[in-house]
């Protein structure tokens, strides 16, 4: 069985750092994101090949069920991160990943750009475990969220944090630029 998802990446027009101190911010999902791939395989541990806007590997690695330890990886401190991912996604469902998998991951941007590999990924990976997107990244990573929330829309959106709580409100933004 094989399944698939995408996740929009993000600009934050207004709201900064101050986002995490519970300012509104102003952000738009781009059209440019992240798919993720996830097909079941007969092997007992997982594949991941991540690839960039060209089609072109730049990660690759394959783990253990038990606790994502990272088999072989051409990248042990991405490798790393993306154990810790997994593990908070299986905290958060323990029937998430029960059996092998071979995951493929492509951006629609270039890492460089600074759309959000990583909340695309969070958030596909959250899509994938059926858990809360905000509550992965907060278990894995840190940060306001609202990247999170901008790869879960496709139009404009205001964003604030109170109580670690995402208040998410459609925004009209539409500029003649």
């Amino acid at each position: 069985m094989t399944r698939r998802f995408y996740s929009n990446g993000k600009l934050l027009l207004a709201g900064e750092y101050v986002i995490l101190d519970g300012a509104l911010g102003l952000a738009v999902p781009t059209k440019f994101g992240q798919s993720l791939q996830a097909s079941s395989i007969h092997s007992p541990q997982l594949r991941w090949t991540s690839l960039d806007e060209k089609g072109e590997i730049w990660f690759e690695s394959s783990f253990t069920l038990e606790h994502y330890e990272p088999i072989e990886s051409s990248d042990r401190e991405t490798a790393d991160t993306l154990s810790r991912i997994l593990c908070a996604a299986k905290k958060g469902n323990p029937r998430f990943l029960e059996t092998g998998h071979q995951v493929e991951t492509r951006l629609g941007f270039s890492r460089n750009w600074g759309l959000g590999s990583s909340s695309t990924l969070i958030n596909n990976i959250a899509q994938w475990a059926e858990i809360d997107a905000h509550e992965l990244l907060w278990n894995s990573f840190s940060g306001s969220g609202y990247d999170i929330s901008c790869a879960q829309h496709s139009h404009p959106i205001f964003y604030q944090l109170k109580k670690r709580a995402p208040i998410v409100a459609k925004a009209t933004f539409d500029p003649t630029f």
